[in-house]
Order: structure tokens, then C-alpha cells, then sequence
């Protein structure tokens, strides 16, 4: 938490800002705070209410929409009096899956179906949910599907309060971010308060990844589905598959003004790069090493022809998909 002066400072150079600028309308002002130095440093303001704005509202108890539909509406908030009290926490939710790539950890969104989806109900649990059970998560909008407030007496009963919350959700059909979020709640680096930008990269050095993600798997209920070497092969010839490993959009080209990675007749090694996938705003690299979940198929010494391009620029694709068919070059 900052300093009481540095709070106050906070507030009012926020106000400075705004009049400054003749503002007029709900908005946020952000700063950075120098641990160091014990100083606070102006980086930006967003002219529009952010997705943390619940906690904001916990625990000024300002309804901060209700009165940008004031403002909008011509009326003066120039009584509005924020009384600070308790302690509050937002979890973002998100449909992403961990991965482990070569030596790099991967966040990977996973589109889907929600075959379940429940979270605790209490007078100090807030929900805003995107999805129900029995509802899609398309690939493209953002991954993030609910958000969870919690408000307690202090920071200590509240971090308490939500991972409670956490243990107790049940979203299955695609991965969430849970299995991390539970983590970072019962770290105690995170506890204490004593943080950085780069606390994220330590703690993933701290816990077992692998158990995590096995704990995504299992939670899901989806898990990764295994193929093997027949569900690649085309029978009655030497062609394989390429099948896509998630569900996404695709693309042949960085752009539409460059040229296709891997068009009909290229030859293309395992690692080269022969699509995108874009989910939830993010875009993935599709190579025949990533490619077919749960085995790779190719040989890593030898060059494939591309014989067909299935899906085209644009087209959306589910896991499973035919992408490619190839064949070994000559």
C-alpha cells in the first residue's frame, strides 16, 4: 500500500489533472510508485472506466457508474464524498491454458464450450460474468470470462476471503487461469505486499509448473486430446495431415500485403512457420512442431511439400481442423 502522504498526493494530482484539462466524465488517472525512491511518477490517463473499477467502488463506496450516467445526464457530482473503507480484490478470470515451450512459459487462450460453470454466492463476493454453462467462448473477442470481487477487513482476511472463492469455482469444458491465480493468493512474497513488474517471471521460477498445469487439465475436464501417428496419416497415400491444435482464426500471412507462409508447392521444415492462429487478440505461430496436440509426427530431419491449404485467410478454425495436407519432399 503507498505511504498516507503519497495516497493523498495521489488524489489530488489527479484532480489537478482533471481540471486542468477541463474534464468532464468518469475517468482514470495512473501512476507509477517508485519503491526506491518513495515517490509516485504520472504515466497516463484513460478516459474511460477500466475493468478494476469494482474495487475502486468497494471500497469508496462510490457507485462510480451510476454516476458517470450523472454527469453524462447534465447533473453535478460536486458533493460526492468518498469514505475509504475495508479492503478489497479483483481476480480476472481468464480462458487460457499454461504451456511449456523449450525453456518458455506460454498463457495460450482456449476458445470453447462451458459445460459447467459456478461460482460462490456471499454477501462479500461481487460476479461479473461473461459466459454460462452451455455457452461458447469464441476466439474472438478478449480471454477474460469473469471477474471476482471480494472485499474484507484488511488485506490478509481478503486475500483469505478470495482464495476461498477460488477453491470453490467450477468452470469446465476450457482451461482457466485459476490454477495460477490460487497460487500467486498463497504466496507469501504476494502476501506481504512486497511486489514488482517482474514478480509474475519470479514466481513461475518459485512452483512446480508442471503440477499446475495438471491441475488445469483436471479441472477443466477437457484436457489435451492425444493423437497419434494414424490420425495424421492419409490412407491409400504418403500425404499427412496438419491439424490444428486449438481453435482460432486463421491466417496464411502476416498481413494481407505479404506474401503466404507455406502456399501450395513450398517445402517447409518442422519449425518453420506456416500460419497464424488468432485467439482472444492474441497471435500464435503454427508450425508442423506445434501443430497435432499431443505428438509430433514429422520427421525433424527431413523438408514436406505442401500439397493443399485447407482453411482460407480469415476462416475460423476449431481444434481439430484440417489445416494443411503434405507430403515428404523430394
Amino acid at each position: 500500500m503507498l505511504p498516507e502522504n503519497l495516497e493523498q498526493d495521489v488524489y489530488n494530482f489527479a484532480e489537478h489533472i482533471s481540471n486542468q484539462c477541463d474534464y468532464i466524465g468518469a475517468g482514470t488517472v495512473e501512476f507509477i510508485f517508485d519503491l526506491d525512491n518513495t515517490a509516485i511518477y504520472f504515466m497516463e490517463m484513460n478516459t474511460r472506466l477500466q475493468v478494476e473499477h469494482p474495487v475502486t467502488e468497494k471500497v469508496s463506496r462510490v457507485d462510480i457508474v451510476a454516476n458517470q450516467f450523472k454527469i453524462a445526464g447534465g447533473e453535478s457530482i460536486a458533493e460526492l464524498v468518498s469514505k475509504p473503507q475495508g479492503y478489497a480484490i479483483e481476480a480476472r478470470i481468464t480462458a487460457e491454458r499454461t504451456a511449456v515451450e523449450g525453456s518458455e512459459i506460454k498463457f495460450i487462450p482456449t476458445p470453447g464450450d462451458v459445460t459447467a460453470f459456478s461460482i460462490p454466492s456471499g454477501d462479500h463476493i461481487t460476479v461479473i460474468k461473461m459466459v454460462e454453462a452451455g455457452k461458447p467462448i469464441t476466439p474472438y473477442y478478449d480471454s477474460l470470462i469473469a471477474q471476482i470481487i471480494v472485499t474484507g477487513e484488511n488485506r490478509e482476511d481478503t486475500i483469505d476471503k478470495l482464495l476461498a472463492a477460488l477453491e470453490n469455482t467450477e468452470i469446465k469444458g476450457v482451461h482457466t487461469n485459476i490454477p495460477l491465480l490460487k497460487r500467486v493468493l498463497k504466496d507469501e512474497i504476494f502476501r506481504k505486499g512486497d511486489y514488482n513488474t517482474q514478480y509474475l517471471n519470479g514466481l513461475l521460477e518459485r512452483i512446480d509448473v508442471q503440477e499446475m498445469i495438471a491441475e488445469g487439465d483436471a479441472a477443466s475436464g477437457a484436457g489435451q486430446a492425444v493423437l497419434d501417428r494414424s490420425a495424421v496419416e492419409i490412407e491409400g497415400s504418403t500425404e499427412l495431415k496438419v491439424i490444428s491444435p486449438s481453435t482460432g482464426v486463421f491466417y496464411d500471412a502476416s498481413s494481407p500485403s505479404e506474401p503466404p507462409f507455406a502456399p501450395v508447392g513450398a517445402k517447409v521444415s518442422i519449425g518453420d512457420t506456416i500460419g497464424l492462429l488468432e485467439a482472444m487478440k492474441l497471435f500464435s505461430p503454427l508450425s508442423l512442431k506445434n501443430s497435432n496436440p499431443g505428438g509430433n509426427f514429422y520427421d525433424p530431419e527431413k523438408e514436406y511439400e505442401v500439397v493443399r491449404v485447407i482453411p482460407t485467410p480469415g476462416q475460423a478454425v476449431n481444434k481439430g481442423d484440417l489445416l494443411f495436407v503434405i507430403k515428404e519432399a523430394v
